[in-house]
């Protein structure tokens, strides 16, 4: 007698799907190997997805499903609050780095993402936002921008192997070495150093997150 195939949800292929793509990329999520990590034949998978495409599909919305939200008690203003949110999004998409590129090439259109947006917006208008209808352009704005902030910081880059993140942003002393170098045939570039400037992640995705609320005009 053949042994009896081994039993899966369709809530247990995502979660190997989302530890896989979590660790290694979007580009190791294959149904093959999601399979593997279940231990059940690759075939089987095609119960709960019709394609790949759909299993990544599943992955951001697990995603969003997490995405928690911060306190409003904690926060002065609507703005105060806008800032907070955006913060909070882009830490949790540094813990999960190979995850980000699939958040990022998947619409907030699913059950899953306008929850999350939802929930977003009311917290947002039970801080003081008004009820406009540009505050939907506003937020959309604040998201692709802290996507793309976390997206040049934490996701692994192209076509390489798993690498640690902080390590990588952190750079070796030959790294910096190369840039002093670099610089002394970047005359603008190095003026700008000369006067102090530094390259941050943090320190720019902060900053374009004020400038964006500071400057937000309510057009319809």
């Amino acid at each position: 007698m053949s042994p009896r195939p081994a039993r899966f949800t369709r809530e247990d292929a995502v979660s190997a799907a989302f530890a896989l793509a979590s660790a290694h990329g979007a580009e190791h999520v294959t149904m093959r190997r999601v399979a593997g990590e279940l231990g059940v034949d690759p075939m089987a998978l095609y119960r709960h997805f019709s394609a790949r495409d759909e299993l990544m599909a599943a992955i951001a919305d697990r995603f969003w499903e997490r995405l928690e939200l911060p306190e409003e008690s904690a926060s002065a203003s609507w703005q105060d609050y806008a800032h907070a949110l955006m913060a909070g999004l882009r830490a949790q998409l540094g813990r999960d780095p190979g995850v980000i590129p699939i958040v990022a090439t998947h619409p907030i259109g699913s059950a899953a993402a306008l929850a999350a947006a939802d929930g977003a917006v009311g917290a947002l208008l039970r801080t003081g936002a008004p009820v406009h209808p540009a505050l939907g352009d506003l937020v959309n704005v604040l998201v692709m921008l802290t996507v793309a902030s976390a997206l040049g910081e934490f996701a692994p880059r192209a076509g390489s192997p798993p690498v640690d993140a902080a390590a990588e942003r952190d750079g070796s002393p030959s790294d910096a070495a190369e840039g002093e170098v670099a610089m002394a045939s970047l005359p603008h570039l190095g003026a700008l150093m000369a006067a102090g400037w530094q390259a941050s992640h943090e320190r720019q995705f902060d900053a374009a997150i004020r400038a964006v609320l500071a400057g937000w005009t309510w057009q319809p």
